[in-house]
């Protein structure tokens, strides 16, 4: 199995699988600096195997397990991360992206820095690990990648699993504000007339129609459309793949012209149709990181059901 180097976090060293080292390569002259440009959209999911013959320095971070769970078996040179890095209330708002500053000092903890790739995986049905990916993103990191499937698929892989913990070096990752991957409730007011913008809800139908209702108000956005996040996965429990995906947004999304906004209730299903529009090569999305806890508490939202 990979060495784990002591002076980076997660780093695999293999000989052999020249493509993956090529990859790295290509992928860090791309995103050299932070916000210069963000990952490829075919370089977005990795496989299992990607991952284990890996050569080169990349952080991995093991997304929203517990710590029981990550003691009891992670991917060796993971460092395990809770929901608190990218999730928190904010001024009253659940499941808030925290300060960015504080979010990037966060990050810097678990050993992120700007010139490193990063590796995100979950339990396997990618929610957590999708918003960490946005939350780079929106950051301002360049070379990020999502482990498809994640630990369910490493461990139908049959690659090992290691139990001892990675205490990171500090890194020096620094944020780089993409305002232009964010949605706030003002944003999406002042556009409700706009045929160039479409909002998705990859809540649930009872969420979207207003019989399970989550706030002051049930029912959705008026005009947005309802495709829930369920829809990106495969039979597998990974993504579809991008054509999948692009066949499955292309009739909301009918030009490049037209922004979508992904919600949700607190912007974790929201960010994993965010990652599925980035994977099927949308450019022009955002997360409204409030979601259905901030339009359906405020008492001026237009609300339908």
């Amino acid at each position: 199995m990979a060495k784990v180097h002591t002076l980076h976090l997660g780093n695999f060293r293999k000989t052999g699988m020249i493509a993956a080292a090529a990859f790295f390569l290509l992928s860090a002259v791309a995103c050299s600096s932070p916000g210069a440009e963000r990952t490829a959209s075919d370089e977005i999911l990795v496989s299992p195997q990607w991952v284990a013959d890996f050569s080169g320095d990349i952080t991995i971070i093991d997304a929203a397990r517990s710590l029981e769970d990550y003691r009891a078996g992670h991917i060796p040179g993971a460092v395990q991360a809770g929901r608190s890095l990218v999730w928190a209330e904010v001024d009253g708002i659940p499941g808030m992206l925290p300060d960015p500053e504080q979010v990037a000092r966060n990050f810097r903890d678990i050993g992120v820095s700007n010139d490193t790739p990063v590796l995100i995986y979950d339990a396997g049905h990618g929610l957590w690990a999708s918003r960490v990916f946005w939350a780079l993103e929106y950051l301002g990191h360049g070379n990020v990648h999502v482990l498809d499937g994640g630990l369910a698929a490493w461990q139908e892989a049959g690659l090992e699993l290691s139990t001892q913990a990675v205490l990171p070096e500090t890194g020096d990752f620094t944020a780089d504000v993409q305002s232009e991957l964010i949605a706030d409730r003002e944003y999406i007011s002042s556009r409700l007339d706009d045929e160039n913008l479409v909002v998705i809800d990859t809540r649930s139908a009872d969420e979207y129609s207003g019989s399970d209702v989550r706030a002051e108000k049930g029912g959705h956005i008026p005009g947005s459309v309802h495709l829930e996040w369920t829809a990106n996965q495969s039979s597998e429990g990974g993504f579809l793949d991008s054509e999948s995906l692009k066949n499955l947004y292309e009739t909301a999304l009918s030009s490049e012209e037209v922004e979508a906004v992904t919600l949700c209730q607190t912007g974790v299903r929201g960010a994993h149709s965010y990652l599925a529009l980035r994977v099927a090569g949308y450019q022009n999305v955002r997360l409204y990181d409030g979601s259905w806890a901030d339009w359906g508490n405020h008492p001026d939202t237009a609300v339908e059901s």
